[in-house]
C-alpha cells in the first residue's frame, strides 16, 4: 500500500491539481487584498467623489496590471517547477531501468 501512495504522488495529475490549487489561491488572495485596499481607500479618502473615483481607477488599473504580471510569474514558475519534477522522475526511473538490467544481465553470466 506504501507504493501504491509513493506511485500516486509522483502522477502528473496530482502535480497539476496541487499547483492548481496553489495558483487559485494566489489569485484569490490577490483579489481579496485589492478589494480591501480599495474599501479602505473609499473609506479614509478624503477628496471629492469625482477626484476619489479618478485615484481609484488609476490605482486599480496599477493594481491589475501587477496582479496579471505576478500571476504570469506564478504561472512560469509553477512551469518550471513542473518540468524539473518530470524530468527529474524521468531521470530516477532511467536511473532504475538501466540498474535493473545491469543486475538482469549479471545474473545471466
Amino acid at each position: 500500500m506504501n507504493d501504491q501512495t509513493s506511485e500516486d504522488d509522483l502522477r502528473p495529475s496530482r502535480l497539476r491539481a496541487f499547483l492548481a490549487g496553489m495558483l487559485f489561491g494566489a489569485l484569490v488572495g490577490l483579489l481579496l487584498g485589492s478589494l480591501i485596499g480599495a474599501g479602505a481607500m473609499l473609506l479614509l479618502a478624503p477628496r471629492a467623489g469625482k477626484q476619489t473615483r479618478a485615484k481609484i481607477q488609476k490605482q486599480s488599473t496599477k493594481l491589475r496590471h501587477q496582479a496579471t504580471e505576478r500571476m504570469d510569474d506564478l504561472v512560469t514558475d509553477a512551469g518550471d517547477r513542473a518540468h524539473q519534477f518530470t524530468d527529474s522522475v524521468q531521470k530516477g526511473v532511467d536511473d532504475l531501468q538501466r540498474h535493473a538490467q545491469d543486475m538482469f544481465d549479471e545474473s545471466k553470466n
